[in-house]
């Protein structure tokens, strides 16, 4: 018998509908516009190198390091051992409560999929970062989102009108997309609020060196002893390297130990990640040179912000001032802009690549686009004076 094929393309699964990252899925329209002859400027997304800010030294000198020793296999799933023992060391924990992840990007996937079920409540700041979004979606979660005040620090009266029932909360300190540095006092009434309630944090210190302004809060000392935590970081922005794909992530707390099984289960499965670089991390983190390249950093980072502050103060945009981190998160205060996609688009035509707002969640009170201040201060000048013309 003579079976006739079905001339129908394959297709993904359902859950691929709620996959999505927009900051990078802008530049695909940026592409269509550079293929056309137009130089774009990209403050789209938070990568250094790729604004000229060079990675610290000792990373890659040490990955040659490693290159000629003898281990050319797979590392252990859940992390180096020299790396877990140095971030257990500095975050105060056991090796056993560290896990190595291929950016914290993938400590957040393993996150959602170890701990927020069908249906339960993960609370997230709005804005947020789109990741959060995208893996509340695809494992079913129930997102609901907490407001930031006029100065970008946790409005703690609104978060206590949505805290119940909640199975955790997410803190990404400074905020990206915000820029804003929570105070020590925000974090201290936001952690006994949760400890009231018994709703465990994910704390996302991606930034949590790059204060520009005021002092360096310590969110493990605000919440140890408090409310059970997970505290990540990694080497891509704070260390200028995105490209090695190294972060971790820490558990705090005595109520963790099934969710940390799931962890190792997660790690077991994707094997193992890059051992050079995870050995790597474990130098960079604790070398006495890392101070200065920080202060180098956060110099270059002060200079732009103040550029684009002074450029950003021309035009009819307001948002918190941007105190952490290299972004800021911008309303459009005329009404010539009704949605946010149509701004971003027109900017592409001028040659700007910015994230329409809605990307970082619903923007109910008007129309929000993210940009980067990472470019030097002439790009930063030229950027915004092309803006101007369509604001």
């Amino acid at each position: 018998m003579l079976h006739l094929k079905r001339q129908l393309p394959y297709r993904p699964t359902e859950r691929m509908n709620v996959v999505s990252y927009p900051i990078r899925d802008i530049v695909m329209e940026a592409k269509r516009e550079e293929a056309k002859g137009k130089k774009m400027i990209y403050l789209n997304i938070g990568d250094p190198p790729q604004y000229g800010f060079e990675p610290f030294r000792v990373i890659s000198d040490r990955v040659k390091g490693a290159l000629d020793e003898n281990w050319k296999g797979y590392a252990p799933s859940e992390g180096d051992e020299q790396l877990r023992k140095t971030v257990a060391k500095i975050e105060k924990c056991r090796p056993e409560d560290v896990f190595a992840v291929a950016g914290l990007t993938e400590g957040i996937d393993f996150f959602f999929h170890s701990f927020i079920g069908f249906g339960e409540k993960v609370l997230l700041p709005n804005p947020v970062y789109p990741l959060y979004l995208s893996k509340a979606k695809q494992f079913e979660g129930d997102s609901v989102f907490y407001r930031h005040d006029a100065d970008g620090q946790i409005d703690v009266g609104n978060l206590a009108k949505k805290i119940e029932g909640a199975k955790a909360m997410v803190i990404i300190n400074p905020n990206n997309p915000l820029g804003s540095v929570y105070s020590e006092k925000n974090l201290s009434e936001v952690v006994t609020l949760c400890a009231e309630y018994d709703v465990p944090i994910f704390y996302d210190g991606s930034y949590d060196q790059l204060i520009l302004e005021g002092r360096q809060v310590d969110f493990r000392k605000i919440a140890r002893d408090k409310i059970p935590f997970i505290y990540g970081s990694s080497l891509s922005k704070v260390f200028s390297y995105p490209g090695a794909r190294i972060g971790w992530v820490t558990f705090h707390g005595d109520k963790w130990s099934e969710v940390k099984n799931a962890f190792f289960l997660l790690c077991n499965q994707r094997l193992s990640v890059n051992w050079e670089y995870q050995r790597a991390a474990a130098a960079a983190i604790v070398d006495p040179s890392y101070p200065a390249f920080l202060a180098d950093m956060k110099r270059k980072l002060l200079e732009r912000r103040d550029t684009f502050m002074k450029m950003a103060a021309k035009l009819p945009l307001s948002f918190p001032v941007p105190k952490g981190a290299f972004y800021a998160f911008m309303k459009i205060e005329t009404t010539k802009w009704r949605k946010d996609l149509q701004f971003v688009r027109a900017a592409l035509k001028e040659g700007v690549v910015f994230v329409p707002g809605s990307g970082f969640g619903r923007q109910e009170d008007g129309v929000y686009f993210r940009t980067t201040f990472l470019p030097e201060p002439h790009v930063i000048e030229e950027a915004f004076s092309k803006i101007r013309r369509i604001l």
